[in-house]
């Protein structure tokens, strides 16, 4: 528990209002969008960068871990507190400080939801391209943390693609700027890329300086509905092969047809094998000829039936039932682990079959989601914790999971972080001269470990 002198010091510096200690609200941010979970001792809400070099520096005296968290959307328990640790919640730091459209710049706070700064950007004409499928409740500060995606990855590129530059608060509790607001690299060590991506382990962001850009003239939305869902993973890796860069290529498999059915009644094919959502976007003039070209291609894969969305209201709910897959999953089992693994996408076709053998493997339902274009799947492991040789079966599929994507050259993980479910794995991926060049990082930033501790690499 914290000492009194503690919590007093602690409203002196944000308000009372902005300091929480009670049980009950405690419990809620001990975990996250994953099954682990941790005790913090309580709950700070900043409201200026001010107020944040301040609770660093007493930090610093009393000798107390501070753990970063938003929404609380992390998948990887990147924001479960440690032991005797306090959570730093940046959800009040929630201003857009600046849209300059002139520059294709805007300026944040860390704490505001991806998805309101994107209705904010519209009314401008405008958009930011990094669209997690959490954006309805993920925090911009937290899609840096973690470097999300999203649908539009493929042709647009991750959050770090997006961050011109950032105000940070070092763990020393003194502040630094990173980049600009004009240009995408900066001299000497490129401190806005190692902190992108960090965890919160580094630094504490407070603002970010982000590239936004026009709307395109105009989409097209297009359904590709196979019988089998290696045929529609050849479909993803012969559109790539052929140049063609959607802006998004998303892949459902049956067992998430049929709950994104149950969730939303879009009108999905319930005995489809898979389907893929593809969408491009640019001038008119390039509009037909790509969806000709994309059609042909899935033809030749065996497409069952291929339509382009006619009317707004089609293309919605379509992407309505992408957005609900993973919470629509509740309707089969009541507990889920969510993987990000990613491979070349010349390989997404063995990976799609490396999951399929990995669910008969442990007798597991195991959904495929993807961010096909990038290579990037979602297998979500369906499952009940409160079966125990279930949640040990789940254990083994995603170090299997994990191990199958590094032996087709990809990644343990594309957009969640390593956190400290994936922590366990990092061995499999990294030399242990790599994990060292991490620690040196993490002590060169934060020799006292008080930001974030245990998370990507134990100290």
């Amino acid at each position: 528990m914290l000492t009194q002198t503690i919590v007093n010091r602690l409203i002196e510096i944000v308000g009372e209002k902005n300091v929480i200690t009670d049980n009950t609200t405690r419990y809620g941010y001990s975990y996250d969008a994953t099954l682990l979970s941790g005790e913090t001792l309580g709950m700070v809400f900043p409201t200026t960068t001010e107020q944040v070099v301040e609770l660093v520096k007493y930090m610093n005296e009393v000798k107390i871990p501070f753990v970063p968290r938003g929404a609380g959307t992390n998948l990887s328990g990147g924001t479960i507190p440690t032991e005797n640790s306090i959570v730093l919640n940046f959800s009040r730091m929630k201003k857009i400080l600046e849209i300059d459209t002139e520059n294709f710049v805007a300026v944040v706070e860390p704490g505001v939801v991806n998805f309101d700064f994107q209705c904010e950007l519209e009314k401008k004409g405008f958009y930011y391209p990094p669209d997690p499928a959490s954006y309805k409740a993920s925090t911009m500060g937290g899609n840096l943390g973690e470097c999300s995606g999203g649908p539009r990855c493929f042709k647009y590129g991750v959050t770090r693609d997006y961050i011109l530059g950032l105000e940070v608060v070092l763990p020393n509790g003194k502040v630094i700027q990173t980049g600009g607001r004009n240009f995408r690299s900066e001299p000497g060590f490129d401190l806005t890329r190692i902190i992108t991506g960090g965890e919160g382990t580094l630094g504490f962001v407070t603002k970010m300086i982000v590239r936004i850009m026009p709307k395109p003239v105009t989409k097209k939305t297009m359904l590709a509905i196979y019988n089998e869902a290696v045929d529609a993973s050849q479909s993803v890796s012969d559109i790539v092969a052929a140049g063609i860069v959607p802006t998004t290529l998303e892949m459902m498999d049956n067992l998430l047809i049929n709950t994104a059915e149950d969730a939303t009644g879009a009108g999905l094919p319930r005995d489809a094998g898979a389907l893929l959502i593809i969408e491009i976007d640019g001038y008119n003039e390039d509009m037909d000829e790509q969806v000709k070209i994309i059609g042909e291609i899935c033809k030749k894969a065996r497409v069952r039936e291929f339509k382009v969305a006619r009317t707004a209201a089609e293309v919605d709910q379509l992407w309505l039932a992408r957005r609900v897959v993973i919470g629509s999953v509740a309707r089969r089992r009541p507990s889920y682990s969510l993987q990000d693994i990613t491979v070349p996408r010349s390989n997404f076709p063995k990976a799609v079959a490396g999951i399929i053998k990995v669910a008969k493997d442990f007798n597991l339902d195991i959904g495929i989601l993807a961010h096909a274009g990038d290579g990037n799947f979602h297998p979500l492991v369906l499952f009940d914790q409160r079966i125990e040789d279930e949640v040990h079966r789940v254990h083994e599929a995603e170090k299997d999971l994990c191990a199958m994507a590094l032996g087709l050259g990809g990644t343990m993980s594309g957009e969640h972080g390593i956190g400290l479910l994936k922590k366990q794995y990092l061995d499999l991926e990294f030399t242990p001269v790599a994990i060292d060049v991490f620690k040196k990082v993490k002590r060169s930033f934060d020799p006292n470990n008080l930001f974030n501790p245990g998370k990507i690499v134990s100290m």
